[in-house]
């Protein structure tokens, strides 16, 4: 079924979370955290790491090829959760993300994303009815 659900959670003071009960076990033992585009942390499994991993793998004597790889595999870092359920989070990704005490974690199919919890409120807020038109599920 994938990642379903929001969940509102804390960072505590030594920047770890808890994920929730529901996402640990597709989760598996150890997953990604990567900084992504929009201001938040994606976080994707193993298997999932490996696919997009091997989409991006290419002719490394292109230049373009290198810069990308570069950015992309510098903004990622490995995780384990302990046994409470909680992740720590680097410092790197949670100034990204503008983390505080108050985190969003985000069923997203097949990652999850973890959200500043005001950030996340605006991005409820703008219910933009344009961005379903035409789609039916």
């Amino acid at each position: 079924m994938g990642f379903t659900g929001i969940f509102n959670h804390g960072l505590d003071q030594k920047n770890r979370i808890f994920i929730p009960a529901e996402f640990r076990e597709e989760l598996g033992e150890n997953f990604y955290l990567y900084r992504a585009v929009e201001h938040c942390i994606t976080v994707y499994t193993a298997e999932r790491w490996q696919q997009i991993t091997e989409n991006i793998e290419g002719d490394t004597n292109s230049e373009k090829c290198r810069k990308i790889k570069r950015m992309f595999f510098s903004r990622v870092s490995s995780c384990r959760m302990d046994k409470q359920g909680r992740i720590t989070i680097p410092a790197n990704l949670i100034a990204h993300a503008s983390l505080e005490k108050d985190v969003v974690v985000v069923g997203m199919g097949n990652c999850i994303e973890i959200w500043n919890a005001v950030k996340w409120k605006e991005i409820e807020d703008d219910d933009d009815e344009e961005l379903f038109e035409g789609v039916y599920f």
